[in-house]
């Protein structure tokens, strides 16, 4: 190796070098920079009790028909704030688009009638939107 070729390799280690200190340092005061602006900490929101108790409640609802006055007063605070937030028309929205887009991919077999059938239950979340509106 002459003296020319190991010139340029010491000038390109010692340049690789600076680099990565450069780095180093920057990112070092980067982190400090994040550290101190904020902790990081991520709330997440957990559900109570009761929206655990509801939600099982709900669900047997729908299996065994129970009426909306069977619903308990616990879970009625709940199920208004569900409505009210939106997330009741949302939810009922969604349910339409996937059955409208299930209805368009169908298509009627030519070897006689098709029938569809559906079953459509009152669920307490519409009963209690029901006897709301016949309380006001």
């Amino acid at each position: 190796m002459t003296s020319f070729a190991a010139m340029i390799f010491i000038g390109l280690l010692v340049t690789v070098e600076v680099l990565f200190i450069t780095l180093l340092i920057t990112l070092a005061v980067m982190l400090q920079t994040c550290q101190s602006r904020s902790k990081g900490i991520v709330e997440i929101q957990k559900p109570s009790n009761y929206q655990s108790y509801c939600k099982i409640f709900y669900l047997q609802a729908e299996l065994n028909s129970l009426e909306a006055h069977e619903l308990p007063s616990v879970c009625r605070s709940l199920a208004i704030e569900y409505i009210r937030e939106g997330r009741y028309a949302r939810d009922l929205n969604f349910t339409m688009w996937m059955i409208e887009s299930y209805f368009h991919s169908l298509t009627p077999l030519h070897d006689g009638p098709d029938v569809v059938l559906m079953d459509i239950d009152l669920n307490v979340m519409a009963a209690m939107v029901v006897l709301k509106m016949q309380n006001n």
